[in-house]
């Protein structure tokens, strides 16, 4: 069968909110209280109407496990730890808050200035978050105490969208400017510097080894780096502002979200394998599944879609 017949919206959830859905994540947890109970599927979303909804996902069918009510104005982030216990949301009322997925309860709320909290991500071993913030700090959180661990500095603009590497060993950061930098955890160092982009850096991205990541910007281009030398691999146009770029959890895909509407998945090279026109309107976050065989989107339309994202077969060995 070929690839294109497979690919499928398989749940759409109109006016999953009451306004535009501006963040989203997909994560599994064991909810069941024994030790090696099964894993569960959660979808949790965050938008205008200042909600941070959390959905559980079963037999393709999307239904309310909590809606979490902590935030005073839109929510522009929402991040689950790797065991999926534990939820962060950001939000233009300039706090974050850290939740517990099973119970809904508030674990910390961390007041700010202005803006100076905005897109946030977990740490791989699920024990930090890192935001960016107008001042182009990039600060770092205890979860266990909810304060402050560290804080780098881009020497920039303000930092839009940050990113954890799964090895633990880079935060890499997108500015208003266009500007992206990388960061050494360990040493706390800024080691790379790049003017990537014309206009806004929105989402940023590491693949499953850490040695690449992806970056999506206002001016239309996704664009693929080395993450230890930040050398640019590829580019490509997608024509509209990119507004979110996810990278697959089992291989090298990436998938796009742009103000046009469109969801596109897109291989190693940056060539579309695939593109979704299932939103009425901007598409502005996008995330794969754990297995990285579905794809969830979020939409200025209010609605949640979930595609079926087969995962291409290897090239066989010459």
């Amino acid at each position: 069968m070929p690839a294109e017949a497979v690919y499928s919206l398989v749940i759409k959830k109109e006016n999953a909110h009451d306004d535009p859905i501006y963040s989203c994540v997909w994560t599994r947890a064991n909810i069941s209280g024994e030790p090696k109970g099964p894993m569960k599927d959660f979808i949790v979303t965050g938008g205008l109407d200042s909600l941070v909804k959390v959905w559980k996902l079963e037999n393709n069918k999307l239904e309310i496990f909590h809606v979490l009510k902590g935030h005073s104005m839109a929510v522009v982030s929402v991040a689950a730890s790797p065991d999926g216990h534990t939820l962060a949301t950001t939000s233009l009322d300039s706090t974050l808050v850290i939740w517990d997925l099973m119970s809904g309860n508030k674990v910390h709320e961390i007041q700010s200035g202005p803006t100076d909290i905005w897109n946030v991500a977990f740490s791989p071993n699920g024990t930090q978050l890192v935001s960016g913030s107008h001042t182009g700090k990039v600060i770092i959180y205890g979860i266990e105490k909810g304060t402050v661990d560290r804080v780098l500095d881009t020497r920039g603009k303000f930092a839009v969208c940050v990113a954890w590497s799964r090895d633990g060993a880079y935060i890499c950061s997108g500015a208003v400017d266009g500007t992206i930098c990388i960061f050494d955890v360990a040493q706390g160092k800024l080691i790379h510097t790049e003017e990537a982009h014309t206009q806004t850096v929105r989402s940023v991205a590491f693949s499953k080894n850490s040695h690449l990541f992806v970056t999506a910007s206002n001016d239309g281009f996704v664009k693929l780096y080395n993450a230890a030398s930040a050398n640019l691999l590829c580019s490509l146009n997608l024509k509209s502002w990119v507004l979110s770029a996810a990278f697959s959890s089992v291989d090298n895909r990436i998938a796009a979200a742009t103000a046009d509407g469109s969801v596109h998945v897109l291989n190693e090279d940056l060539k579309i394998l695939k593109s979704f026109q299932e939103h009425s309107n901007i598409v502005w976050s996008v995330q794969f599944n754990a297995p990285s065989n579905k794809l969830l989107s979020v939409s200025k339309d209010k609605s949640i879609n979930i595609y079926e994202c087969p995962i291409p077969p290897k090239p066989a060995k010459k």
